[in-house]
């Protein structure tokens, strides 16, 4: 059995180049129910990996991460040609085996052996962490339910050596320095001996790895989301969602960012350590405005006309120092699926409230709010249309349509002139700030 798989990992290739090439080759009936014929060279691969399957050995493929074949093509050192690098485990003594091989002269060899123990390969990803073209393994192993463990191997000359290892919850590849390399931080979550904390490892040109950690926020019990991007003054940034117990909420956003050489948490406040201005009770950080610099979200509840609370999000963006400054102001609609950008002279002057009285129509009403207790003024209503005639009724006199988005129509009307109030709103300005809600970002707001 292992041996068919093994035939039909090393054909697929071949099928797929009949199938690219089947519009310029003329090919009979008989020969498409024919089995391609293997080259030479992926025979004797074939014959290679047979061998150690012989051996006891099963394949053994990472069980997560971007990279989850049990045999994965790679050109590890840039000449252009892939070498084949397949995983083991051997389960008569846990060992976890990956195997590198190399085209020589038109044959593949064995170049090297990555021998480690665990119960499975979590993760493995190929990275040039030093921009010498040739290819690191970030090697993932898990041990037992909970424990994983890290391992960073240099390739030189198809033989590699161990340079860095760490226990690990979460691995993130991303450049921290702007350097164009790419480094390594790995998330550790709370042991008896320290809190949460981030470490990352970045390859010297000279070989050297050095490494950094930084402590998340006190009191973190799990992590929820990260995110690579942008700080507002451009530097390189990792963003972590986690979560805990705080009085202001359940979830806390640390950024980290490269100081004095040196990966730092610059949103963290005073000796307990918790990015305290970033802790709230919902939403997920995002690059919402699609400019590259991820943002926090934090709820505001606006003054109402009832009972039902709503909320505006004020978006914030950091800068190396940890300041952070107001980006944008949203307001979700997580039920109808929908966000709309606040202008910021909205800010303290607008209410929000739903009313669904008609039969396929649910609607969000804006109201400016003339005095510290009213009277509220409407001026902007904003639906989302479903069921029959949804397009036709999206366009009744005054209406005016946003987007078509399956089975319903969003669509607006203004109730009051352009720009009452002193209020800046308009038809543009309604089309160009009206966005759909993508789930990830969808709150308990609302």
């Amino acid at each position: 059995m292992r041996r068919i798989k093994v035939l039909i990992i090393v054909l697929l290739p071949g099928i797929l180049c009949l199938v690219c090439l089947s519009g310029c080759l003329r090919i009979t009936a008989d020969e498409l129910y024919k089995l391609p014929q293997a080259s030479e060279d992926y025979l004797r691969l074939q014959t290679q990996i047979n061998s150690v399957l012989d051996q006891g050995a099963e394949f053994s493929p990472p069980v997560s991460g971007p990279n989850r074949q049990a045999v994965q093509l790679k050109d590890l050192n840039g000449d252009g040609t892939n070498e084949v690098i397949v995983f083991f485990t051997t389960p008569d003594d846990g060992a976890l085996s990956i195997y590198i091989f190399q085209m020589i002269e038109g044959d593949y060899v064995v170049a090297d052996i990555i021998v480690g123990v665990g119960t499975a390969f979590e993760s493995v990803r190929y990275v040039d962490m030093d921009g010498d073209g040739i290819m690191e393994l970030i090697v993932g192993r898990q041990s037992g339910a909970a424990l994983k463990h890290m391992s960073i191997y240099a390739i030189k000359d198809f033989h590699s050596v161990l340079i860095a290892s760490s226990e690990y919850l979460e691995i993130e590849i991303y450049d921290m320095n702007a350097d164009g390399s790419d480094d390594v931080v790995v998330f550790r979550l709370p042991s008896l001996e320290t809190g949460a904390v981030a470490e990352l490892f970045s390859l010297m040109p000279d070989g050297e790895v050095v490494s950094s950690e930084a402590r998340l926020s006190t009191g973190i019990e799990r992590i929820l989301r990260i995110l690579t991007g942008r700080l507002a003054d451009g530097e390189p940034a990792v963003f972590i969602d986690s979560e805990g117990k705080y009085d202001n909420g359940s979830r806390v956003t640390d950024v980290l960012a490269l100081r004095d050489g040196a990966i730092t948490n610059i949103s963290a406040r005073g000796a307990g350590g918790l990015s305290e201005e970033t802790v709230r009770p919902f939403m997920n950080i995002s690059d919402i405005s699609k400019d590259g610099v991820i943002k926090v979200p934090i709820p505001r509840l606006l003054q109402g006309q009832s009972e039902t609370p709503y909320y505006a999000i004020d978006w914030y963006a950091h800068n190396l120092t940890g300041q952070s400054s107001l980006a944008l102001t949203t307001y979700h609609n997580s039920w109808d699926e929908w966000f709309l950008i606040l202008p910021f002279d909205w800010r303290g002057k607008v209410s929000v409230r739903r009313e669904d009285t008609v039969v396929g129509e649910r609607t969000i009403i804006f109201s400016y709010i003339a005095g510290e207790e009213g009277p509220y003024e409407d001026f902007l209503k904003i639906f989302k249309i479903t069921g029959d005639m949804r397009e036709e009724r999206a366009k009744l006199p005054g209406r005016v349509m946003l987007v078509s988005e399956g089975a319903a129509v969003y669509a607006f009307e203004l109730l009051s002139p352009p720009n009452s109030y002193k209020l800046t709103f308009s038809e543009e300005l309604i089309r160009q700030n009206f966005r759909l809600l993508y789930s990830e970002w969808i709150s308990a707001a609302d």
